[in-house]
């Protein structure tokens, strides 16, 4: 329907600026005396000039009526974009703890530099000090009944609530969102990397890992990164839609309290212990 009025709106056009067309060329050959002089003195050449205001007059009424019909629909496709980031916001933050708890575990020593942005902390450091992170020791958090979680539970738990949450926002909101964020919701919600982590879980419900060492994002390092890279370019558009004081940011006081030595994690808490340590 919709594409209908549009094409019947192109042929609109074409057929008024044709005309337009027509009555310039017409005036001109009033004006030159190509035409007959007596039929142009008489009524044509008033007539033209008539007809040509009246189609300038309609050009420029439909003119700015597109635009305002334009700005409208972008105006409405904004808001309608705010709404289907703002529940995301809750389930951002968690991941970006996530992510930044991984590294403080896995690491032996603060790094000295200083992280001004949250895209900072992602550098190659990050991703070889992750390999060493323990998915099997004990996570800074517990499980709904007060019991304790380790590292893989933990990250399966936040990254399938993220999976989940985009999912219900792509099926109430995919017709107002630009197709490229509907891609890259869905590339998220069924990244690689989850569907490592759910695996490896699920071996281990089954007691098929339960003797073997949990440094297993060494394994999975090229899946990881898209994820964690995915997963900033949602967070930078969801900053993009969201009003200011919505939006995330991690500024140097945070980053402060979240080194803290009396922050669960601590420093290096779940690093695999190598041969020699």
């Amino acid at each position: 329907m919709w594409n209908s009025i549009k094409e019947f709106g192109k042929r609109y056009y074409v057929l008024l600026f044709a005309s337009l067309l027509i009555c310039t060329a017409l005036f001109y050959g009033c004006t030159v005396g190509f035409l007959n002089k007596t039929v142009c003195d008489l009524w044509l050449r008033d007539f033209l000039l008539n007809i040509n205001a009246e189609i300038i007059g309609i050009l420029l009424v439909l003119f700015l009526v597109n635009r305002t019909v334009r700005a409208n629909k972008e105006n409405e496709r904004k808001k309608f974009r705010e709404i289907a980031f703002r529940p995301l916001k809750r389930v951002f933050y968690k991941q970006v703890i996530l992510f930044f708890n991984m590294f403080k575990a896995s690491i032996e020593v603060q790094p000295s530099k200083p992280c001004e942005r949250l895209e900072n902390l992602f550098d190659e450091t990050y991703f070889y000090e992750l390999g060493f992170l323990d998915l099997l020791k004990p996570a800074p958090i517990l499980t709904s009944r007060g019991e304790e979680m380790d590292w893989l539970d933990y990250l399966y738990t936040e990254c399938t609530s993220l999976s989940l949450a985009l999912g219900k926002v792509v099926d109430r909101y995919s017709y107002y969102l630009d197709s490229e964020i509907v891609d890259l919701m869905e590339e998220v919600a069924d990244a690689g990397f989850i569907r490592f982590i759910s695996s490896i879980r699920e071996a281990k419900q089954w007691h098929e890992i339960s003797i073997i060492r949990g440094d297993l994002l060494s394994e999975c390092q090229t899946l990881l990164k898209e994820y964690i890279s995915s997963v900033m370019k949602l967070i930078d558009l969801y900053n993009q839609s969201v009003e200011t004081e919505r939006q995330i940011k991690i500024d140097k006081s945070q980053w402060r309290e979240w080194w803290g030595s009396n922050v669960r994690p601590r420093i290096g808490d779940s690093r695999i212990q190598t041969a020699g340590e």
